[in-house]
């Protein structure tokens, strides 16, 4: 019987430690993300607006050289936003698998 004890609380200490351990990363991979989020509001303004158009004009006309423009490409920004988007989704559904067993 004392065999079957410590097996079941070094199990569940080991998920403890597991869960701790995902836990402080999820909480400092979620400080950064919240420290994006006027850099998320600003970037979804600015992709589609006049400037962005203006902007995209010029680099491809050449006008613009030399710099890095991943954000006039209409794939770039759009998959950041759907990868937000689906990463907020899997989050929903994580902490509704979590809810369900209460």
């Amino acid at each position: 019987m004392n065999e079957i004890m410590i097996k079941r609380i070094i199990t569940n200490e080991e998920r403890l430690d597991s869960i701790t351990l995902s836990i402080n990363k999820l909480s400092v991979a979620l400080n950064d993300f919240k420290s994006n989020v006027n850099n998320i509001k600003l970037l979804n303004k600015y992709y589609g607006s006049k400037n962005w158009f203006k902007d995209k004009e010029a680099y491809e006309c050449k006008k613009i050289t030399n710099i890095k423009a991943g954000v006039l490409s209409e794939d770039a920004v759009w998959n950041l936003f759907d990868e937000i988007n689906n990463l907020i989704l899997e989050m929903k559904n994580v902490m509704k698998n979590v809810k369900e067993d209460e």
